[in-house]
């Protein structure tokens, strides 16, 4: 295996990962948080959730490092679809930097020194933290997009178009079922808990 070929490797390998993360097991994690009825419950599933706090960031790096190695080996800078994958990578970056993980890590430690038992109202507000919801929404809708970019490669609007779709896509199918679960809340839910979607 020469050098281009393993790095090849790496990029599908840290793609998968880190899509695995941030499409798949972070919203399943942030769905069981919000679906906790006790602290307990709450800490062992941020506990679950807690090596995606190093293999999302890690996967992304390296994503980043073997991308740039490979798009500038076979000289495809001027490539729409590069351009926008490289966008959304930064934008995933900042987002993710700025508003998921101190919604999570806020979280947790307010879920560390919680006493056991029932959820609380400022717990419960935390876990429904809109940063949380809109940050995460976007690392998925962008994460998923750029996989499909990376299969289909189309010219920069369509990329462009294709990121834009994807979070309007996510952003509207969250605030619908925000809308139904607040106007028919499910029996099980208790008044000071949000909606029941991830």
């Amino acid at each position: 295996m020469g050098l281009y070929e393993l790095m090849v490797f790496l990029h599908v390998v840290a793609a998968v990962a880190l899509l695995s993360g941030s499409v798949l097991a972070s919203p399943a994690v942030r769905a069981a948080v919000r679906r906790a009825q006790t602290t307990q419950e709450m800490r062992a599933y941020l506990a679950i959730g807690r090596p995606l706090l190093v293999l999302e960031p890690v996967s992304a790096i390296l994503l980043l490092a073997t991308g740039v190695y490979l798009t500038t080996t076979a000289g495809f800078w001027a490539l729409g679809w590069i351009q926008a994958s490289l966008a959304a990578w930064v934008v995933n970056a900042g987002v993710a930097a700025t508003l998921v993980k101190p919604a999570i890590s806020g979280l947790a430690a307010v879920v560390k020194t919680s006493p056991d038992g029932d959820v609380g109202p400022h717990l419960d507000s935390l876990r429904w933290s809109d940063r949380w919801s809109i940050g995460g929404d976007m690392l998925l809708a962008n994460d998923a997009a750029t996989l499909y970019l990376m299969v289909v490669k189309p010219d920069l609007a369509g990329a462009l178009a294709l990121l834009v779709g994807a979070n309007l896509v996510i952003s509207g199918v969250r605030a619908a079922r925000h809308g139904l679960a607040r106007i028919t809340p499910r029996p099980t839910d208790s008044p000071t808990r949000g909606p029941t979607s991830p």
